[in-house]
């Protein structure tokens, strides 16, 4: 038995073979619901799509979920692309939160967010901005650390970026939770958790968060969704058409080939795990307007997921957007599905089932890249 790299296989082909490993794996997961549910899995697919998709509040909310997976997802393809193993998106997307939230917190205490005098719209006038350029270079930050390190003495950065994650974690708890830092920097007066901003620290009501359309529930999801949607046509615009997309493919293609085309490798990395960075610390900064709270678990382990989505849509940012509704829908359906006890399943049973689908979808890449021959051994002649 021998394994054999296959020929480019067409592209028709290539998506019928990821169809059907998807259908298969949909039908496994309606069997195995079955067996641990005794549920009609017809029923319980019916039932996730309405508790996801049943009003517009909660189509909204679940479009949300999907476009900041997406942003996360977004944010890693670049790196990818250039072969930069990028594991810290959990990270650099918490941190760019943890400085959103700090101007929301700091800046709320000045004088002129205390007082009554300024309108609402001229202190978001000012939060807004200071959100978005403090999520985004810490973010930035964040991913250029590795990138610097990398270039210049060639640390592994997949272990750099996934310890950058523990890093931001554990700047985060200092200042939420820590005693000894001075009272005019905690985050909380007693060092307790950290719960809705601007409730907790005083500030005006409204102040640094999305606000809400004429008041109705969910309508805050609608500025996120919109600038995705716009971060998703730029982005795939600068991967195919622009020469910095080009540099990105070269380089991933070959880093010595690249160097003789006259491109200089370290500076695209390093410009390139920017770009990654400040994509995340973006996406920190839409949780935390949007929510208007932050947490040791706002990120939810997107950065990790993002990874398996950019991978499985081949680094096609369209393709993102239908992998990462996917991963939601399992993921946040199977909490809509009520069982007979009166419970509802919970995210282990929907984690267990998106598992499923990932393994057949990384079983039909090798399908499409590779083909198994059979032969029979040869005696060998005395």
């Amino acid at each position: 038995m021998h394994i054999i790299k296959r020929d480019v296989i067409p592209a028709w082909k290539a998506w019928l073979i990821r169809g059907s490993a998807i259908l298969i794996a949909i039908l496994l997961c309606g069997l195995i619901t079955y067996m641990i549910t005794r549920l009609n899995p017809i029923t319980v697919i019916q039932n996730m799509f309405t508790g996801l998709f049943g009003s517009g509040r909660k189509t909204m909310k679940t479009f949300y979920q999907v476009a900041i997976l997406l942003g996360v997802s977004l944010a890693v393809t670049p790196a990818f692309k250039m072969r930069f193993w990028n594991i810290g998106a959990e990270g650099q997307v918490l941190i760019g939160a943890f400085a959103a939230a700090a101007c929301m917190i700091y800046i709320g205490r000045t004088p002129l967010f205390l007082s009554g005098s300024v309108s609402p719209a001229v202190k978001n006038l000012i939060m807004f901005p200071a959100m978005v350029i403090a999520a985004v270079a810490f973010g930035a930050l964040w991913g250029f650390l590795p990138a610097f390190f990398k270039s210049r003495w060639n640390t592994n950065e997949t272990l750099f970026t996934l310890m950058m994650n523990y890093v931001a974690l554990q700047i985060f708890k200092f200042i939420k939770n820590n005693q000894t830092v001075p009272t005019r920097f905690r985050w909380t007066p007693d060092g307790t958790t950290v719960g809705m901003i601007n409730s907790q620290y005083k500030n005006s009501f409204g102040i640094g968060t999305i606000p809400k359309f004429n008041n109705k529930p969910g309508t805050e999801c609608l500025i996120p969704i919109i600038i995705v949607a716009l971060l998703t046509v730029l982005l795939y615009l600068y991967l195919k058409y622009s020469k910095h997309g080009f540099e990105i493919a070269v380089v991933g293609e070959s880093e010595r080939t690249a160097s003789y085309a006259g491109i200089k490798v370290n500076r695209v990395v390093i410009r390139t795990m920017i770009l990654s960075g400040a994509i995340c610390g973006l996406m920190g900064f839409l949780l935390v307007s949007t929510e208007g709270s932050i947490n040791d678990n706002i990120v939810d382990g997107r950065g990790y997921t993002a990874v398996m989505v950019s991978w499985m849509s081949q680094f096609n940012p369209i393709g993102m957007f239908f992998s990462s509704l996917l991963l939601v829908f399992m993921q946040f359906g199977a909490k809509e599905v009520p069982m007979p006890d009166g419970v509802s399943l919970d995210k282990n049973f929907a984690n267990m089932l998106m598992a499923i689908i990932l393994f057949f979808i990384i079983g039909c890449e090798f399908i499409i890249n590779y083909k198994i021959q059979f032969g029979r051994h040869k005696k060998r002649e005395v």
